[in-house]
């Protein structure tokens, strides 16, 4: 695709999958013991974490359960970042009470990311860690059935057909992929986010944006994943700040959550890669490996990948200013596509995230090193050559992790920031 007259291929063959059910509104939370009922399940695994019990958001959801007359257990030693600890120990006790005909997840990410695996490992057998092929779909029967329900707007994780690991030996992230870890219901109720604290607010949003703008840039983007992401990309840039500063302002949490949702429904398609291109594979090495949780890692990423691209890929990257509201006068695409990045740094500020490696505690003597890391081998699990639009060199991606932690621009050197 020559991107000085960028056009669609619609000659592709596309398959893909998606979540039998969603169920979207305020207080739809309430419904969960009537979806139960339809399925016929009458004993169900609640997945959750510690935090999601404190602040009550169960209760609802219990009710709605109890009064529909089926029995429940919680499972909530999970943590915030999906590790395989967690998976392991959730899978063992599921596995051996095996009375379970039904899992709830309820919680962030890394909670529906267990609850996915969780459910496909309660009819596959064999170890979780041996269905981290991000390549190949090794579950060979269905999971059991699972109604996923997100508390923020971020991963889309409640109707994405992935679940998210981090090794433990090299702490970086890796994931299983397939169909087998779709939803059978997926419900988001925005009011389930309205106690989340202004940084995990900010910290998801950053990842859903970054989900949406990643999946509009991939070389093998659509008109489908376009319509979706674009609509998605506009909710989030257009409502996180107000989500941030005014948690309970229930319109902007609706946006996020729609668009964090969409963004999943992008993540999904095989054929554009969702987030599987250059942000999400630098930020899902170097969030875990430094303490960055993943939509710092991510959000952090974003700016500079979009800048990173705009050689191959400025006429794609300057829609974007129309979908963020920027207003431009006359200027070319290239001109306009080195905005995007700015806009975006600014978002962060405003959200008071890190802008710079320097800032996450990255070392600067693993700049090239990391980099190399990148060049020579992770690429390939994201499989860059085929989605990202720039291709990578081990001279360019030095620059790239170079100008990370810096918080320099290959378009724009200067951010204003000293």
């Amino acid at each position: 695709m020559n991107d000085t007259e960028y056009r669609y291929r619609y000659d592709l063959d596309l398959k893909f999958d998606q979540v039998r059910r969603i169920v979207f509104g305020k207080n739809t939370v309430s419904n969960v013991g009537k979806e139960l009922t339809e399925i016929g399940k009458k004993n169900v695994l609640i997945v959750t974490d510690p935090n999601v019990h404190k602040f009550g958001l169960l209760n609802s959801m219990l009710e709605s359960i109890s009064g529909s007359g089926i029995k429940y257990e919680i499972y909530e030693d999970i943590s915030n970042e999906p590790n395989m600890d967690n998976i392991v120990k959730a899978v063992s006790f599921a596995r051996e009470n095996g009375k379970f005909e039904a899992v709830i997840g309820i919680g962030g990410g890394s909670v529906l990311d267990t609850s996915k695996m969780v459910a496909s490992m309660m009819t596959n057998e064999g170890e979780p860690k041996e269905y981290l092929t991000p390549i190949e779909d090794k579950f060979r029967k269905p999971g059991a059935p699972k109604i996923l329900i997100p508390t923020t707007g971020g991963t889309g994780s409640e109707v994405s057909n992935m679940s998210v690991v981090i090794e433990k030996d090299t702490m970086y992230k890796t994931w299983a992929a397939s169909s087998n870890l779709l939803a059978d219901t997926a419900l988001v109720d925005p009011v389930l986010n309205v106690s989340a604290p202004p940084r995990t607010t900010a910290a998801s949003g950053m990842d859903a944006l970054a989900h949406n703008v990643e999946g509009l840039i991939s070389k093998e983007a659509n008109p489908i994943s376009d319509g979706i992401a674009a609509k998605a990309a506009g909710l989030i840039f257009n409502n996180l700040r107000t989500a941030y500063n005014d948690p309970g302002n229930l319109e902007a949490r609706s946006a996020m959550s729609m668009g964090a949702m969409l963004g999943g429904m992008v993540i999904t398609y095989p054929w554009v890669a969702g987030p599987s291109i250059l942000g999400h594979c630098l930020g899902e090495a170097f969030g875990p490996k430094y303490g960055a949780i993943h939509g710092v890692a991510v959000g952090l990423a974003l700016p500079y990948i979009l800048d990173f691209n705009i050689s191959a890929a400025y006429n794609k990257i300057s829609s974007i200013a129309r979908i963020f509201g920027i207003k431009h006068h006359g200027e070319s695409p290239r001109a306009v596509a080195a905005k995007i990045p700015l806009a975006i740094i600014e978002l962060l500020r405003d959200l008071e995230m890190p802008t710079t490696l320097k800032e996450i505690n990255f070392p600067k003597s693993d700049i090239e090193k990391f980099a190399t890391y990148v060049f020579e081998s992770r690429q390939k699990l994201y499989d860059l050559p085929r989605f990202n639009p720039r291709r990578l060199t081990r001279e360019n991606s030095i620059t790239l992790i170079t100008n990370m932690f810096d918080g320099t621009f290959e378009n724009y050197k200067d951010l204003g920031r000293k």
